[in-house]
């Protein structure tokens, strides 16, 4: 696959995921849009300034790859993946959260992260602090919280086994310990990254 600019892989990546959430289209091939993220994940360099604030928002998942590694090897792409049906709303929010939660961190790289997943009238919950390492692109998480509602009433909502004290001693802990996305794409409308599992996923950001 030919090499392309890093802006024109981004207008590709903000077309795939209009596509995933409008249900228009024509779609990105899920193999050329993985080549693609491969591509921009190949030329993003390190970003000393990243800061919590640039994740703010609501974001949708569009894209995810399947559980093989993706990567290149002998100029071929290996791996699959797939668009998240519109039927099923999954989403990550990023909040700036409590201060006084922070401990010695600082507001500029920490907050709070959820993960949400909406389906027939159902609504699952994982809530839980964030901080992102900013010479490396990372965002390290870890989901302490849980919430359960059903048609809008809350079911169940308290912490995961252990998330009480796992809530208070993140902020100590190092990165190599957590969960966390290695973000190679952060633009106003869409993001992506590789997890610690070695997967890839494509959001779009839905509301500020």
């Amino acid at each position: 696959m030919p090499e392309k600019q890093p802006d024109v892989l981004d207008q590709a990546f903000v077309q795939a995921a209009h596509a995933a959430l409008t249900g228009s289209a024509p779609k990105i091939p899920p193999q050329s849009l993985i080549e693609s993220l491969l591509q921009r994940e190949k030329v993003t360099q390190s970003q000393s300034d990243l800061r919590f604030e640039q994740f703010i928002g609501t974001w949708r998942l569009c894209f995810v790859t399947g559980t093989k590694k993706p990567h290149q090897h002998q100029n071929k792409t290996v791996g699959n993946g797939f668009y998240i049906p519109r039927w099923v709303k999954m989403q990550i929010v990023y909040s700036p959260g409590n201060p006084t939660d922070y401990g010695p961190q600082t507001s500029d790289t920490v907050g709070q992260i959820v993960n949400q997943v909406h389906w027939a009238g159902l609504s699952l919950s994982l809530t839980g602090p964030a901080r992102c390492w900013s010479k490396k692109n990372i965002m390290a998480f870890d989901f302490t919280r849980v919430e359960f509602k059903a048609f809008g009433r809350t079911l169940y909502q308290g912490f995961i086994r252990g998330g009480q004290e796992s809530e208070q001693t993140f902020w100590d802990g190092h990165v190599r310990t957590q969960a966390f996305f290695v973000y190679f794409l952060i633009k106003d409308q869409v993001l992506a990254a590789r997890g610690r599992g070695g997967g890839i996923a494509l959001w779009a950001k839905t509301e500020t």
